[in-house]
């Protein structure tokens, strides 16, 4: 197994707005590698989990797998009950798209579908100024770019 290590300064990608190891072009491969987040599109009769920002903006709950996690549903358990409070069973993938968020950059984000076990009444964690649950057919309008499309993808799922 051959480990890959971050490139020299010559490869890295040029970009103003990310810290010097944000992404990478890895020397020996070409690849390019980017930060990863798996969001959770939880649902419960017909409305959608969704979490304030520190950027002032609503958006799914999740965030990065850690060293624990051997699974994208972990990560998914994990991080809505972080960040909510709330127990999940976690569904299928409902998409995935490369974003653009705030000052992070480009961002892989992977999105699963979730339903809530037993009560859904989620508390606001230390990330989030709020949390609540927004009807599907009608989301804020200051929700970050790119969620309304997963959310209508896993709202079309049969249940």
């Amino acid at each position: 197994m051959r480990v890959l290590r971050p490139a020299t300064s010559a490869c890295r990608v040029a970009d103003p707005n990310m810290t010097e190891d944000s992404h990478v072009i890895d020397a020996e491969t070409g690849w390019y590698f980017m930060h990863a987040s798996v969001k959770a599109v939880v649902l419960v009769e017909g409305e959608v989990l969704l979490c304030r920002n520190p950027r002032d903006k609503w958006e799914l709950p999740g965030g990065w797998p850690s060293k624990e996690d051997s699974s994208l549903a972990d990560v998914v358990r994990r991080e809505v009950h972080e960040e909510s409070g709330l127990d999940v069973v976690v569904g299928p993938v409902v998409g995935a798209e490369i974003m653009t968020i705030g000052r992070s950059g480009k961002v892989l984000i992977v999105a699963l579908r979730a339903t809530v076990e037993g009560p859904a009444a989620p508390r606001v964690s230390d990330e989030h100024s709020d949390v609540r649950f927004f009807p599907a057919a009608e989301l804020p309008e200051d929700l970050e770019n790119g969620y309304a499309d997963l959310i209508a993808a896993a709202v079309s799922l049969p249940a």
